[in-house]
C-alpha cells in the first residue's frame, strides 16, 4: 500500500514538471517570437528602376516613336510586376517564420 503511494505521488509530481516543462517551452518560444527582428533585404533594383526615356529620332516617323515607347513601357511593367511577386513571396515566408 505503502509503495503505491509513493508511486502516485512520485508520478503526479513528474507529470507536474512535464505540464511546468511544457509551459515554459511555450513562454521561451512566444517570447523569441516577439522580440524576434524581422530585416528586410535592400529593395531588388525593378522595384527602383524609372522607366526609361524614348526620344524620337531624326527622320523617324512618329509611329515607331510610339511603338518603341510602348515596349519600354511595357518591359517597365513587368519589371514592376515581378518585384510585386517577389515581395509578397517574401512577406508570406517571414509570415510563416513569425507565425
Amino acid at each position: 500500500m505503502a509503495r503505491t503511494i509513493i508511486a502516485l505521488c512520485a508520478v503526479a509530481l513528474l507529470s507536474g514538471c512535464q505540464a511546468l516543462g511544457q509551459r515554459l517551452n511555450v513562454a521561451a518560444t512566444t517570447q523569441g517570437q516577439a522580440n524576434a527582428e524581422v530585416i528586410l533585404p535592400e529593395m531588388p533594383e525593378s522595384c527602383t528602376a524609372h522607366i526609361e526615356r524614348v526620344y524620337p529620332k531624326v527622320g523617324e516617323k512618329a509611329r515607331w516613336t510610339v511603338k518603341r515607347w510602348e515596349i519600354v513601357a511595357e518591359s517597365r511593367d513587368q519589371l514592376a510586376d515581378d518585384c510585386r511577386e517577389w515581395w509578397d513571396d517574401y512577406r508570406a515566408s517571414v509570415a510563416q517564420i513569425t507565425g
